[in-house]
């Protein structure tokens, strides 16, 4: 299973979608970043060598080599760095994903076997990402997760490409049409997860089993929350929290801030709360 990124962009040219690959033939003039772009790249990657860069869209990528590791590094055309991936050996993983690799039940280690090779996804406002690919005989499946193993997800099937789903591929056309879809992926549970870059961030969409969309969420931070949303943590009922995380979802039912929330005097006991954009409490 590979885990290296493939991207489909997802707009128009004329009345179709085009879907746009690492090895396509492309005109040089037209893969320049522009300077906002290049000023960017170089304050981010200081020492960055063999550096090739590539359009997609509204999108610029960049393929270079930093301290012996070959990165892929993109950038939108104002010069926001939105992510990156390169690869590490396995045993350079954190410890806390080595640990929760050797004592996982649904991935024995007696039967699965880790890849040498570890993919590292770091993305803008998100904790960095390890996928580590799991073997048994012709079984594959990729376990990702953040360096603490606080989250974590097994993908049994990647796709890419003209093997992304469809209903995957007509939704985000329809919903963001200058995304470029950067991950797709279907969880053990059988549901789907599609990662994109949207405008200046990264985005993760999330889809049913049947595919029907659930919700999109995106990394923010506290102080670029409203007021209106901050004032309900301000109540007596939060003052024993602190904040761990804060995402910004889109649901069908209308939009929210999601919250994760540590206990100041019991950490590891997170509770999740969910406030609309005008302050209300969503309780489901």
């Amino acid at each position: 299973m590979k885990t290296r990124l493939i991207v489909v962009l997802l707009g128009f040219l004329g009345s179709g979608m085009f879907v746009a690959c690492r090895d396509d033939a492309s005109d040089k003039d037209d893969d320049r970043p522009g300077k906002a772009v290049e000023l960017a790249f170089q304050a981010k990657y200081p020492g960055a060598t063999g550096v090739e860069w590539e359009s997609k869209g509204v999108f610029r990528e960049a393929d270079f080599t930093l301290n012996g590791r070959e990165y892929e590094a993109w950038f939108n055309t104002s010069g926001i760095w939105l992510q990156a991936e390169y690869a590490v050996t396995y045993t350079s993983v954190p410890a806390a994903i080595k640990d929760f690799i050797a004592n996982s039940i649904d991935y024995p280690p007696t039967l699965w076997t880790p890849d040498a090779a570890t993919e590292v996804l770091e993305r803008k406002n998100y904790p960095d990402w390890y996928a580590v690919e799991l073997e048994n005989g012709a079984n594959e499946v990729t376990i990702w997760a953040d360096a603490e193993a606080y989250l974590h997800r097994a993908v049994v099937e990647d796709y890419s490409g003209n093997d992304i789903p469809q209903t995957i591929l007509t939704f985000v056309t329809q919903n963001y049409r200058q995304a470029l879809l950067t991950e797709v992926g279907k969880w053990s549970d059988g549901a789907y997860q599609a990662n994109m870059l949207d405008g200046n961030e990264a985005k993760q969409i999330y889809f049913d089993r049947s595919m029907n969309w659930q919700y999109t969420e995106w990394p923010v931070l506290f102080s670029e929350v409203p007021a209106v949303v901050k004032e309900v943590l301000n109540s007596t009922a939060y003052e024993n929290y602190t904040v761990r995380s804060v995402d910004y979802r889109q649901f069908p039912q209308g939009d929210r801030y999601h919250f994760v929330l540590t206990p100041k005097q019991q950490p590891g006991l997170d509770m999740a709360l969910d406030i609309d954009l005008q302050g209300n409490i969503i309780t489901q």
